[in-house]
Parts: C-alpha cells; sequence; structure tokens
C-alpha cells in the first residue's frame, strides 16, 4: 500500500501505509507506540507494560511477518500514532471468509476521523482479499469503539460475554462481539 495523505478534523496532516518493522525500528519507533498503547491499554486487550516491552517487539515483528496479516498505520512526524490490523483464517479452511480486526490510537489523536478512516481502509483489503465477514470485539464502557464501531462503521453486536475483563481498578466488564457481513452475497434478502 503506498502512502496516502489523510487530514484530520483539526487539520494536521497524517500519513497512512502498509506497516513494516523498518517503520518500527526508525527513531525507536516500536518503544514510542509501546509507550502510548500503554496509556490506553485500559480498552485493549493486552497489557504494555515496560517490563515486557522486549517481549512484545518480539511478539508483534513476528505479526508483521507473517503474511495473512496486516497493519496499517497512521504516522505523523515519522512516529506511529494509530494501528489498524488485520488477521485473516486462511489456513482454516471453514473460516477463511472471515477476517479479525484490531485498532489503536495515540490519545493526542483520538475524536480526529482517524478511526474510521483506519476500518475503512482495512475493510476494502479484507473485500480485495475475498473476505466475506468482518468481526472483533470492545469492552463494554468503551464509548468511542461504541460510537465508531456500531453507529459510523455498521457493525452489529452478536454476542455478549459477561465479566470477562478484569480492568485494572479490579472490577470486571463484559467483551461486546461485533460483527459486519462486507460482501451482498452474504446478507439476507
Amino acid at each position: 500500500m503506498e502512502i496516502e495523505e489523510f487530514k484530520l478534523k483539526d487539520g494536521r496532516i497524517v500519513n497512512i501505509k502498509r506497516l513494516t518493522i523498518e517503520d518500527y525500528d526508525a527513531d525507536n519507533g516500536y518503544e514510542y507506540v509501546h509507550d502510548w498503547l500503554n496509556k490506553v491499554n485500559k480498552f485493549l486487550g493486552y497489557e504494555f507494560e515496560k517490563k515486557d516491552i522486549e517481549r512484545d517487539k518480539e511478539e508483534w515483528y513476528k505479526y508483521l511477518s507473517n503474511e495473512s496479516e496486516i497493519a496499517i498505520g497512521a504516522l505523523y512526524n515519522k512516529k506511529i500514532i494509530g494501528v489498524s490490523s488485520l488477521k485473516t483464517n486462511f489456513r482454516i479452511k471453514k473460516q477463511r471468509h472471515i477476517g479479525s480486526w484490531g485498532i489503536a490510537i495515540h490519545p493526542e489523536f483520538h475524536n480526529q476521523g482517524l478511526g474510521t478512516k483506519l476500518l475503512t481502509i482495512i475493510e476494502g483489503l479484507a473485500k480485495v482479499m475475498g473476505l466475506k465477514k468482518l468481526i472483533a470485539d470492545y469492552y463494554d464502557g468503551n464509548k468511542s469503539a461504541e460510537i465508531l464501531y456500531l453507529k459510523k462503521m455498521n457493525y452489529e453486536v452478536e454476542g455478549r460475554q459477561k465479566h470477562v475483563i478484569l480492568l485494572k481498578d479490579g472490577t470486571y466488564t463484559d467483551r461486546v462481539l461485533i460483527g459486519k457481513i462486507i460482501d451482498d452475497s452474504l446478507k439476507e434478502k
């Protein structure tokens, strides 16, 4: 994917591209991303703790090296400030038509239209790859996710897993399962 410029609501310009290991190696890029992910991890499925940075980096680099997984990122001043990833199920015959995605955006870039842009790109790539449905999840209480996924991007709630997420404050919350059919041949007539 070539670099595409995108203008945020506040006028800042970000570059959007398919991310590579080189993007994370440049100017301590992985460490920068790991640091801001730690700031937003209340609603992420993974804890980004400083003590685990080398292990986390190794796992993410393996992800980036896998051809069935794609990471699209937004860069501002050559720093990664947003990531959306797409994982396919091409190895599992009965689920080849489904992809799953995740998204995280630096807190200084929230509510700027970047989440909508990144997910629109992910959906477009999924269609080109022949996927028919996309799935994801978010934690109950994440109002930004709920607005973006359900209202702006038209995902549907497909289920709820009760009290499966332990938050840092010691309380539990639900995981909300969402999905969207992106191929008209699957839509009910």
